[in-house]
């Protein structure tokens, strides 16, 4: 089902119940006057003789009218769900590699280079070595993780790397929860930049964000896995 033709439906839906709702007013002012403007909660109710003929009619009519416009409507709307989903996640998906890229460009660029393909971190001195000296370190080609790890995820070892850094290299800690700038939403945008990215053009599925805090898609799996083996 097309779009116009949710909207067809939602307008005739909304048109029906605006239609009821100034019906509705109308008689209640009506009513009002006849009993001299009295708040409802003062009014006489209807009788038992008008309960039982039109009135109770009009509710039963007006009640599988509605019942009508939910059972149309609600099969067209359920229907459209699953195209309507993708949709957003397409979207999502978009917007998400687009903020990836502008954290790259603000925070990463400096040392990778604009394009990701490789830089050189000028008079880099090694913390914790004693008499250490300024030497230029190059920052790897982040269009080729695939084939510096092929025998892992391009996923996995992003947002490893993101999140935790490379000691004593100049890639520092960037994760929030080990003391980083970022929270795990930047980082899984920058990780579908990567994923994005890479020289062999082959597709990959992307990262997704959930609201307690983690990322999916063996993500979850690799920082346990890299735990044990740290311990």
């Amino acid at each position: 089902m097309s779009r116009g033709t949710v909207l067809v439906f939602v307008f005739a839906a909304g048109l029906i119940l605006l239609t009821g709702l100034i019906i509705a007013l109308a008689g209640a002012s009506q009513k009002a006057r006849a009993v001299g403007g009295a708040p409802p909660s003062r009014r006489p109710g209807p009788t038992d003789e008008a309960l039982e003929g039109r009135l109770l009619e009009g509710y039963q009519l007006a009640g599988v009218a509605l019942t009508a416009l939910l059972a149309i409507l609600l099969p067209f709307l359920y229907v459209r769900e699953p195209a309507r989903m993708r949709a957003a996640g397409a979207k999502q998906e978009k917007e998400s590699v687009v903020l990836g890229r502008q954290s790259f460009e603000e925070f990463c660029a400096r040392c990778h280079g604009v394009n990701a393909e490789g830089g050189v971190v000028d008079r880099y001195v090694i913390p914790g070595v004693k008499d250490a000296k300024p030497a230029d370190y190059p920052a790897p080609n982040l269009r080729e993780i695939y084939q510096r790890h092929p025998d892992r995820q391009v996923a996995d070892v992003a947002w490893e790397t993101i999140q935790k850094g490379r000691p004593p290299t100049p890639m520092p800690t960037w994760g929030v929860r080990y003391g980083g700038p970022m929270n795990d939403q930047q980082i899984v945008n920058l990780v579908n930049y990567l994923l994005s990215i890479q020289s062999d053009n082959k597709p990959r599925r992307q990262l997704r964000f959930k609201a307690d805090g983690t990322a999916r898609q063996r993500v979850a799996v690799a920082l346990s896995q890299y735990r044990r083996g740290a311990r």
